[in-house]
């Protein structure tokens, strides 16, 4: 299956069972807030009602009298409850609540965009081994076949062309290793997608390319503060438990208001003489003592919320240091890059020298072989070092709270 870095984004961004996850408990917390708004609907009851009554029943003027009667209603009801001063706070907090999750979306999406996209390099960095070792496999035959020939014309030893044929199955040996990671890193990252098709990745760009995303000379802490969905989630999550809060301090000064309405024909079994029509509608304040005299919720809030902002500390020192972590991983990486680069012009020269060298009898097989070896190493050092500057580029960009 061919695959490039946008259809790994794309595909991260909506088969990630992780982010699956995520969302779920986006849409949880978006209907948790449409529960904490249902206190502003009555409790609607329509219905029927049978009763009899038969037996002693004393009157006003204290007589009692055998009385034998049935009634009967039919109607509708409509009652309410409302706790003004809890449940006002506490729907602001679960409106507060969706936004929160709303940054934790954001905050799994950069984290599976991150994996994924190291997990996509690491792929291409395989491949392209396999393609350096399968060209220096190439080029060691060619190389034992011209020691093979010097042999039989006895201008070369047996133990050099020995020499060539073992540097030639170890390279085979790499070869076999680098296939073997090949399926590993595909089964990886086919894993993070969630690609349920039996396929094996293709990485179709080209990796040796380093890319570009950050002027690490010229980063702004600050700036990453304000962007990285961490801490919008934290500080979004500290502003509701600051609204459920006042629940148990301004919320205590609103009343609790009942409303009740009931409505309907009333009279004897099947014959209603009339229709009955009452209501009520009244305000009380609840006046909890223990709350005012320990205020154990109140303080509990008071610990979570200290704790809340113990995190967003804790937080903020950890993005600058994975700031400052990736900003050196992105230097480091560079440097190694660029010795990587002179070192593949320089073996490659050096081979090409011998082999011309080898050709007019003024260099023994061991140089070649030697710079043979060298060559190898340093196209996998510049596989690596490309690789790992893209992956640090990508860390330092979505550290600074961009998102791929």
């Amino acid at each position: 299956m061919p695959i490039n870095l946008n259809t790994v984004l794309k595909l991260a961004g909506t088969g990630n069972l992780e982010l699956v996850e995520i969302n779920a408990r986006y849409d949880l917390a978006r209907a948790q807030h449409l529960k904490a708004k249902e206190w502003l609907i009555p409790t609607v009851s329509p219905g029927v009602l049978m009763s009899s009554y038969n037996g002693i029943i004393q009157d006003v003027e204290g007589n009692f009298l055998d009385v034998t009667k049935d009634g009967f209603w039919a109607g509708l009801q409509v009652t309410a409850n409302w706790d003004v001063g809890t449940a006002m706070y506490m729907s602001q907090a679960a409106r507060q609540n969706v936004e929160t999750a709303g940054h934790a979306k954001v905050v799994g999406q950069a984290r599976v965009n991150l994996g994924a996209v190291r997990s996509y390099y690491d792929l291409g960095a395989a491949q392209s081994k396999l393609v350096a070792l399968e060209q220096a496999a190439k080029k060691s035959e060619d190389i034992v076949s011209q020691i093979d020939l010097q042999v039989m014309q006895g201008i070369s030893y047996k133990s050099d062309l020995l020499l060539a044929k073992a540097e030639l199955n170890h390279i085979k040996i790499t070869i076999s290793k680098v296939r073997s990671e090949i399926h590993q890193r595909s089964n990886s990252l086919i894993e993070l997608l969630n690609i349920a098709d039996n396929v094996q990745l293709l990485v179709v760009d080209s990796l040796l390319v380093p890319v570009e995303l950050v002027d690490s000379s010229i980063i702004s802490v600050e700036d990453a503060f304000n962007k990285r969905p961490e801490l919008l989630v934290l500080n979004s999550g500290l502003q509701g438990m600051q609204t459920a809060r006042k629940s148990q301090t301004s919320g205590l000064l609103l009343p609790t208001v009942d409303f009740g309405l009931n409505n309907g024909p009333f009279g004897p079994y099947f014959s209603p003489e009339g229709n009955s029509f009452s209501y009520y509608v009244g305000a009380r304040w609840d006046i909890p003592l223990g709350v005012l005299f320990y205020g154990g919720t109140r303080k509990e809030y008071d610990a979570r919320i200290r704790i809340q902002e113990i995190n967003i500390d804790k937080t903020r020192n950890q993005i600058r240091r994975e700031i400052h972590d990736e900003v050196a991983h992105v230097g480091g990486s560079r440097t190694r890059l660029e010795l990587a680069q002179a070192a593949v012009r320089f073996a490659s020269e050096a081979l090409e020298q011998g082999i011309q060298r080898q050709q007019l009898g003024t260099a023994i097989p061991l140089e070649v072989l030697r710079a043979q070896e060298q060559l190898v190493e340093a196209k996998l050092d510049l596989i690596d070092s490309v690789t790992q500057y893209n992956k640090a580029q990508y860390g330092l960009y979505i550290a600074l709270g961009n998102n791929p």
